[in-house]
């Protein structure tokens, strides 16, 4: 019984921190400052609660399929898992899948650096490009050390923001709370018809399922379907609940937040707490730094493979990883001069469309019969995982 009771602990702990990957690259830039609630879901006045409900249900299935299929074909990275789930027609799929999450990488880390730098610049008064230097080398501290590191920095750095971003919403919820409920109470929709919103949600999906890369590129202790199902299980009630509450707290706030680049900033200036700048300052630093890094280390679990032997100086793994990582630093760090609004709104959306049909709809139906069939394999073959 007590293996058992030390299996069934194991097991949730893989499942948690794989949960916690997904809530590091879900919890980025966009989110923590309220730029992406606002403009995926609260401008949609009371739909937003429903809806982003649904939409991280959706999201979490997707990527719990995702899992399963790289548990099950052993493909850790963006390139192995796109050709194995899409034979025989990986030669037409697998580039339209990396080229929108190469975009992906393009949006997310290049708002996250800009992102952090700026905010150093603000609290601490640092030089932007000494910080640009700075949040580099932490991105490159952990990306060439291997997904083990990543996992363990993801706990942690989900441990505060679950903390800080709870106490943050709270204050704000409770502070927002009247106008809220006349919001849900008169179903104002500011406007705006459900069918806009459900699309704006699913293109928000999207996106956001170019996320399962960096989740699978740390997916190699997971061994069984269970483990995959407890990632669900957790990454919903993670990135859900914190995204409901966003949007309830922003809601409250409502339509004045509407019209900021940073809602989160201004309701926590509005609260008229000192300690809340700082306290928000660091949740936002954390959020991006998380995004920044395990997309990154998507892209070195990519292209670590493509330089084997005969590299020179590259043969080393760890010489090919802090390549890969300046690299995709460098370049993202010029995208970031087109600023935080039109990135989210112009480039995740231009993501998202492609992802419904790139991820959404192949994690749904292709990956799941094929896991289906995988399952009936081990059962036929009293396979136990």
């Amino acid at each position: 019984m007590t293996e058992n009771k030390s299996a069934a602990v194991k097991t949730a702990g893989i499942g948690f921190g794989m949960a916690a990957v997904w809530f590091g690259t879900h919890c980025g830039g966009g989110f923590a400052t309220g730029n992406q609630e606002v403009n995926f879901y609260v401008k949609y006045g009371w739909y937003a609660v429903p809806i982003a409900i649904l939409a991280m249900l959706l999201l979490g299935y997707i990527h719990r399929n995702a899992l399963i299929f790289a548990k099950d074909n052993q493909t850790y990275d963006y390139k192995s898992y796109s050709d194995k789930l899409f034979h025989p027609y990986e030669k037409i799929f697998s580039p339209l899948f990396e080229l929108g999450f190469i975009i992906l990488i393009l949006c997310g880390v290049s708002a996250a650096i800009a992102g952090a730098a700026s905010l150093m610049t603000k609290t601490v008064g640092s030089p932007y490009l000494l910080n640009i230097v700075l949040i580099g080398a932490v991105l490159l501290v952990m990306t060439i050390f291997g997904a083990q590191l990543i996992i363990d920095a993801s706990k942690y750095m989900t441990y505060f923001l679950l903390v800080a971003v709870g106490l943050t919403f709270a204050l704000g919820i409770n502070a927002g709370w009247i106008n809220f409920t006349h919001i849900m109470a008169t179903r104002d929709s500011f406007g705006m018809s459900f069918s806009a919103a459900a699309w704006k949600a699913l293109v928000y999906v999207g996106f956001q399922s170019f996320t399962v890369l960096p989740i699978i590129s740390c997916a190699q202790d997971i061994k069984s379907t269970k483990e995959c199902n407890q990632f669900f299980g957790y990454g919903f009630a993670m990135n859900g609940i914190m995204l409901v509450l966003a949007c309830i707290m922003l809601l409250g706030f409502s339509p004045e937040v509407l019209k900021q680049t940073l809602p989160v900033h201004y309701v926590a200036t509005s609260l008229g707490y000192s300690w809340m700048q700082v306290i928000y300052s660091l949740v936002l630093f954390i959020a991006l730094v998380s995004t920044a890094v395990t997309l990154v280390f998507a892209v070195v679990a990519r292209f670590e493979k493509v330089w084997t032997s005969g590299s020179g100086a590259f043969e080393s793994l760890r010489a090919r990883r802090i390549a890969i990582s300046i690299i995709s630093m460098v370049v993202c760090t010029s995208v970031s001069i087109f600023g935080l609004t039109n990135i989210v709104v112009k480039g995740y959306g231009s993501v998202g469309y492609l992802g419904i049909v790139i991820v959404i709809i192949p994690a749904i139906f292709v990956a799941g019969y094929k896991n289906k069939k995988a399952a009936q394999y081990r059962a036929a073959n009293g396979i136990i995982e």
